[in-house]
């Protein structure tokens, strides 16, 4: 309350008039005073003791884009009336406010809904109000907090990623101008001539005996199924990488895409594993179905670009964990110039990298991604760039190509 000196200030100078001017009434209305500032206390005081909260909320999960709806009940079990009580939910949800001020009759309760737009990743604390009660003056109001206090976290919303497929390795004896899925499809679509190391099981007999000279048939890749092992994802959280403003930044970014990431692979029974370092350790081991997704998910709605482990020292700890065969999935902005290397030493032991590339000039930050993308290339990772602003799903559409690479004819191919 404002001005609380007044409740002080004021009794005193009548008791200094009734006792200087010995004036019976003015002891009087000081008496009354004293008893009314009394009163009042003690009004507000058992106006709070009456008071209680029951919070009923929407059971489920809850992704960007949600709604989470709660429902209250405050009730008073006392013989007083409650004038004019304010409640406020103690809650740090962004852009959410649940206030309400009511009258509440004795023995009664009031009840209201509430619908928060679950706009941003995280947990939230949710359920408890900061309740307001004062006695009918308003000179002692008192405040407390009742509920039961709850969180919720709110995930990733994952991005389809209908085009976004992971690059296999070239097998012997193919041409380097085109790239075949490590798995064959059934239908051949064409012939071309032998060349060392190809199988003898898919030399052409027919057109061999036509031509003189052995012929081998290519067989359309089958894209449904890709032979690695499994397939680790690493999205950069080192702070010193951050770069952009509100949900425009290289986190929220890498944090989406390596939810869709999980979401597709897991979802085509792939064994899915997450490796991060921000503000605190996230380790999820290669794993498929439901509940490995919402591991990665939950650990995904917690993490913050806060890491102190840059990048490649990162990698280099958990180096042991990505074994031949498997699929290591960077997600990072574009300002770690020396992250080529580390990458190379993976790729040197069979490990598949891919690199989903954010640019980080376009978030504000101080490198552009082509310098990064073109040292990547060279060091045998297949990369793509993101850019702020752009749709995702289409950037991961096609791959970023060096125009210096003798094999590749276009700076964007599509996989």
């Amino acid at each position: 309350m404002k001005h609380r000196w007044l409740l002080i200030a004021v009794p005193l100078i009548v008791l200094v008039v009734s006792l200087a001017g010995g004036f019976g009434m003015v002891w009087r209305f000081f008496i009354f005073l004293l008893a009314l500032l009394a009163l009042s206390r003690v009004w507000a005081g058992m106006s709070l003791r009456g008071i209680s909260v029951r919070t009923k909320m929407a059971a489920g999960r809850h992704k960007i884009g949600d709604y989470f709806e709660e429902e209250f009940i405050v009730s008073n079990s006392s013989r007083l009336p409650v004038a004019a009580l304010e409640v406020r939910e103690d809650t740090d949800m962004p852009d959410y406010e649940n206030i309400a001020s009511f009258n509440l009759p004795s023995r009664g309760s009031h009840r209201w809904r509430t619908r928060a737009y679950c706009r941003r990743r995280g947990q939230y604390r949710v359920g408890t109000l900061l309740v307001k009660a004062a006695d009918p003056l308003g000179l002692f109001p008192d405040v407390d907090s009742l509920g039961e206090l709850s969180y919720i976290t709110v995930y990733p919303t994952p991005l389809e990623l209908p085009y976004f497929q992971i690059i296999p390795h070239l097998e012997p004896g193919q041409n380097l101008r085109r790239w075949f899925a490590s798995e064959s499809g059934p239908s051949a679509s064409r012939v071309r001539e032998y060349v060392s190391g190809d199988s003898l099981r898919r030399i052409h007999w027919q057109t061999t005996a036509h031509t003189g000279h052995l012929v081998v048939k290519e067989f359309d890749p089958d894209r449904s199924h890709f032979a690695f092992k499994e397939l680790w994802l690493v999205p950069d959280m080192y702070h010193g990488t951050r770069a952009g403003e509100g949900d425009e930044t290289t986190e929220e970014y890498c944090v989406t895409i390596t939810a869709s990431l999980a979401n597709k692979f897991i979802g085509s029974e792939k064994r899915v594993g997450l490796i991060a370092s921000g503000g605190q350790s996230h380790m999820c081991l290669p794993g498929t179905g439901k509940t490995q997704l919402q591991h990665i998910l939950q650990a995904l709605a917690l993490m913050k670009a806060g890491g102190k482990v840059p990048l490649d020292d990162l990698l280099m700890f958990q180096s042991d964990r990505f074994i031949t065969g498997s699929v290591l999935a960077v997600i990072m902005p574009s300002d770690n110039p020396n992250i080529a290397g580390t990458l190379r030493h993976m790729i040197n032991r069979g490990v598949t990298v891919i690199v989903i590339l954010l640019d980080s000039l376009s978030f504000g930050g101080r490198n552009h991604a082509s310098s990064s993308a073109r040292s990547l290339v060279a060091a045998g990772c297949h990369v793509y760039v993101v850019r702020r602003g752009q749709d995702i799903p289409v950037a991961l559409d096609s791959r970023w190509l060096s125009p210096v690479t003798p094999y590749f004819g276009e700076r964007l191919s599509r996989v």
